[in-house]
């Protein structure tokens, strides 16, 4: 069931902030966007688990490329769980690319996003990326 405008817009403003704060290393802000025992997976050998480790994601994200690498969330669609309205799954495609050489295509995936009401917000429960370059 597709979910309502103001869950919409507050995941589409929740990708927003996950992509500059990975962006920019922001680690506390960027693990502030998950729950505490959260999963991250499919962008790496092995999944991450838990608040504490998703913190390594933006230091590398931004120490690996001197700041030059840019995510991008598009084509987003959500959905309620079922009948549960307090769980919604995103799926979106996630392109990333490196200014450090002109814009290049880093990688390009599509993403399942679990998120889960925390109280008028929301958090990432789960990601699942699967890479496709």
């Amino acid at each position: 069931m597709p979910v309502s405008t103001d869950d919409y817009v507050a995941i589409s403003d929740l990708l927003g902030r996950y992509c500059w704060a990975v962006d920019s290393g922001d680690e506390i802000g960027w693990s502030s966007l998950w729950t505490e025992d959260c999963v991250f997976a499919g962008a790496m050998p092995e999944p991450l688990m838990g608040r504490e480790a998703m913190k390594m994601i933006p230091r590398s994200v931004s120490g690996g490329s001197g700041g030059k690498l840019r995510h991008l969330a598009g084509s987003l669609h959500c959905d309620y769980d079922g009948a549960e309205s307090n769980v919604i799954i995103a799926r979106y495609y996630n392109l990333v690319s490196n200014w450090s050489k002109g814009g290049a295509l880093s990688c390009f995936g599509t993403t399942t996003l679990r998120l889960v009401r925390d109280g008028g917000g929301w958090l990432i429960a789960r990601s699942d990326t699967e890479m496709l370059t």
